[in-house]
């Protein structure tokens, strides 16, 4: 609408709501109400172009104040270009029964500059999460201590989907009823409240200023979005109320406007509306579960920091010119040999705290266990550790930083046993090692089955993971969880909340990321003088000299035969004793049962050359946890007093 010079103008408001209108113009609807301009003056030079929508219904209102600077000038004059039917209404001009400007806009022009202030936090989040994904999965060489960059990541994440989808709905829903309007004003107002509680448990956990600070960004943006929804929720009940005051008879001889074909009204349930606003929502219930998950870690992250007590002590050491802080707990009789546990990939310190309390109290013998880096109550985390030393240096130098002087032996189980191999390979101090169900260089990273090369896919498995359940904790209780027959039962609870850190699934990432990029003259059986024969079995040179190896496997991985597995009257459910006994799942499981059982042998009879091996199978029934089990971990602890201490 193209307003002539010379006019004088108050306010110009669009009436909205196809609902209302009809009643009080049956010939035009108006599907967006928010083209509502404030007041403005034209000069007799001047023109001003307003941009409403094709069938808008448009009112004019002077203001009293300039009704005297108007009175030699022409009345306003309006041209509407537009196919669709045309109409001018005047009101309130030359008559002065005006009730005033603000109170008859329907809406102001802050909307606009809300809608601005999403928008650019919706740009500044997308920018800051990129940023953080890039430090998180790309950027090598960075240090952490207790925090991880996959916190303050997903800060920027969940407010960058929150005002997208919020934008999204605003512009492309024309006609929002006042139910909508109040559901996203509960669900702006839901976020802001959980970008504060965010806020206040990040402020209160350990070094996590960043995600502390991001989840600030919820907070105006919820603000926002709360204020655009009532705003509009108030404009739509003053078109309402003002037009409940009209005539009767006009209301009595209203018809619905004929629908122009292609547009879509919401009275219809298959309406584009109403499938824009199903996925506004849809959209929003999956944000709601992953916010509120993220409220959840957080409140974790600061209990689990102020209220969770590593037994040992956290100690530095320094390699290739980097601080590490680890945590080692040693206790027992110093006088005896020490026993050395290395815990299993992504797990923790704490799982094998039982057996290392057997071998103490039970046998005479001094325990230490400790947590890797980016695990447990290791405070350090470190970006792509292949930079790093191997992990025999590393706990060496941890060892001598707390003043344990060996001879040392290790028992490692499942990726601990390469860990134990290393650091029997680096320290001469180490004169035996345990292997619990653990096979290093048969299993390569992203390999499921033995024997197989590595797999680069599961890296982005693992990325996937880390960015969906890392920081929002919606895996915590459901992966860690050692279940019933743990021991330690009263460290149970420890356990799981070392598993939900964030950190952990980023620590995770960088293992596999370690062992795909690893050199392949660097990896250990090339360092122990080994080669890999028919099948994928690994023979070792016998370089452990002066090393006794315990080999203990788990039954159930190594006994995974037919007969075995189906003779029994309690297998009779067993998915492979039924009708899928010839599958390629069950026959690559029987298959692989038989190479563990023989890489077992190989390592027993080729690590060391002057030290005769021995190979123990665990009793029957025992998975590869069987180093925390109520039922077997005292069988465990005895096979290692026997042959070491």
């Amino acid at each position: 609408a193209n307003v002539r010079p010379g006019t004088v103008l108050a306010s110009i408001k669009a009436l909205g709501g196809a609902e209302s209108v009809k009643h009080h113009h049956p010939s035009l609807a108006i599907r967006h109400p928010s083209s509502i301009i404030s007041a403005k003056r034209i000069g007799a030079h001047s023109t001003m172009t307003i941009k409403v929508p094709s069938n808008a219904l448009l009112v004019f209102d002077r203001s009293e104040k300039d009704q005297a600077a108007a009175d030699h000038l022409p009345p306003a004059q309006i041209a509407l270009s537009s196919t669709q039917p045309t109409e001018t209404i005047q009101n309130n001009t030359a008559d002065g029964k005006t009730g005033g400007t603000e109170e008859k806009m329907l809406l102001h022009a802050s909307l606009r500059f809300r809608k601005i202030g999403l928008l650019c936090l919706a740009l500044s989040s997308f920018c800051i999460f990129i940023a953080y994904f890039v430090i998180s999965f790309n950027v090598k060489g960075r240090l952490y201590e207790y925090s991880c960059p996959l916190s303050a990541m997903w800060m920027a994440l969940a407010n960058f989907w929150y005002t997208t989808v919020f934008l999204s709905w605003w512009q492309l829903v024309k006609t929002k009823s006042q139910m909508m309007l109040q559901v996203w004003a509960v669900i702006s107002s839901i976020f802001a409240l959980e970008g504060f509680l965010c806020l206040v448990c990040y402020a209160a956990a350990k070094r996590e200023e960043a995600a502390s600070g991001l989840s600030f960004l919820w907070i105006p943006s919820g603000v926002l979005g709360t204020t655009m929804c009532l705003a509009q929720k108030k404009a739509a009940a003053y078109i309402i109320s003002e037009l409940s005051t009209s005539d009767s008879s006009e209301k009595s001889t209203a018809v619905d406007p004929p629908t122009p074909k292609g547009k879509c009204y919401s009275r219809c349930c298959c309406t584009c509306q109403f499938w824009l606003n199903f996925t506004a929502l849809f959209l929003a219930a999956w944000l709601f579960v992953f916010s509120t998950g993220c409220v959840c870690q957080a409140a974790f992250t600061a209990s689990d920091d102020n209220s969770m007590t590593p037994p040992g002590k956290i100690y530095t050491i320094t390699t290739n010119d980097v601080e590490l802080q680890l945590h080692l707990y040693c206790f027992g009789n110093s006088s005896s040999k020490t026993v050395v546990f290395e815990h299993g990939g992504g797990a923790n310190s704490m799982t094998l705290l039982a057996l290392a309390e057997e071998l103490v109290n039970q046998y005479g013998a001094r325990s230490c266990i400790y947590d890797r880096l980016g695990y447990g109550f290791s405070p350090s985390y470190y970006v792509s550790p292949s930079s790093l030393p191997n992990t025999g240096v590393i706990l060496s130098k941890l060892l001598a930083e707390a003043g344990e002087k060996g001879p040392f032996a290790c028992a490692g189980h499942s990726a601990g046993a390469e860990a134990c191999l290393w650091f029997a390979h680096e320290n001469q101090a180490v004169d035996a090692v345990a292997m619990m169900d653990g096979y290093p260089d048969l299993i390569r990273a992203g390999s499921f089955r033995p024997g197989q090369g590595p797999n680069p896919g599961i890296l982005a498995a693992i990325r996937g993971m880390a960015v969906a359940v890392g920081a929002t904790g919606l895996a915590r209780g459901a992966v860690g969880d050692p279940g019933e027959d743990f021991v330690p039962s009263s460290e149970r609870g420890t356990v799981i909340g070392l598993y939900g850190q964030t950190r952990f699934w980023l620590s995770q990432y960088w293992d596999v990321a370690a062992d795909l990029e690893a050199d392949e003259e660097k990896r250990l059986y090339k360092q122990l003088g080994g080669r890999i024969g028919e099948g994928g079995l690994v023979e070792y040179g016998g370089s452990l000299r002066g090393v006794k190896v315990l080999v203990l496997p788990a039954e159930r991985t190594v006994n995974k035969t037919f007969e075995s597995t189906c003779g029994g009257e309690e297998s009779k459910n067993e998915y492979c004793c039924g009708h899928a006994r010839n599958s390629r799942r069950c026959v690559d499981l029987f298959a692989d049962s038989v190479k563990y059982r023989d890489q077992a042998l190989l390592y027993a009879a080729t690590l060391s050359s002057d030290v005769n091996g021995t190979v123990v199978f665990a009793p029957k029934g025992a998975e590869h946890t069987f180093v925390n089990d109520c039922k077997f971990y005292q069988w465990i602890a005895q096979q290692i007093a026997s042959e070491f201490l």
